[in-house]
């Protein structure tokens, strides 16, 4: 007797388990470690916040790379006032390759307000970027503003920024 209880409590375990999985979906913005509560917050996790407009998409691997030409660089809290100033980081006038591996890709021939952090990978791919949050810190010009790109990310931002040039 204990043994087939045992049992239907192995199997009603399992039910639930599978009834939880299949309640679970996978939205454009996968799973991430760190949700964000403001801009300010993401900013102080990217190394370059800048805009710019992408000139081309290629393929590499499972991740597309997209070659963006920065037109701007409206700064980054943590690196101080002036991000120009700072070694290492991205130009006006610099191209900079973008690698995403998201559902919602950047388009070629529109403008971007993005906030990037190193991939850290090796060979080609060292100097290549990751959009900080995945597609959190994706941006699209729309008119007078920049318009966040993916809305249900989980993450707390502002709808849309405004950038002064």
């Amino acid at each position: 007797m204990t043994s087939r209880r045992h049992g239907m409590a192995v199997t009603a375990i399992a039910l639930l388990v599978a009834v939880s999985l299949a309640g679970c979906t996978t939205s454009s913005s996968g799973s991430r470690a760190t949700l964000y509560d403001s801009n300010d917050a993401m900013a102080l996790d990217s190394t370059d916040i800048v805009v710019g407009t992408v000139q081309a998409e290629s393929v590499d691997g499972d991740a597309t790379v997209a070659t963006v030409v920065v037109e701007n660089t409206p700064g980054n809290p943590s690196l101080g006032s002036n991000v120009d100033a700072e070694a290492g980081t991205i130009q006006v006038g610099d191209e900079i390759e973008v690698r995403q591996q998201i559902d919602e890709k950047l388009s070629t021939g529109t403008q971007y307000l993005l906030y990037l952090t190193p991939t850290m990978l090796p060979g080609d791919a060292a100097d290549q970027y990751y959009i900080t949050g995945a597609e959190a810190g994706m941006y699209v010009r729309d008119g007078d503003v920049f318009r966040r790109v993916i809305t249900d990310s989980g993450d707390t931002l502002s709808e849309t920024i405004s950038i002064s040039e």
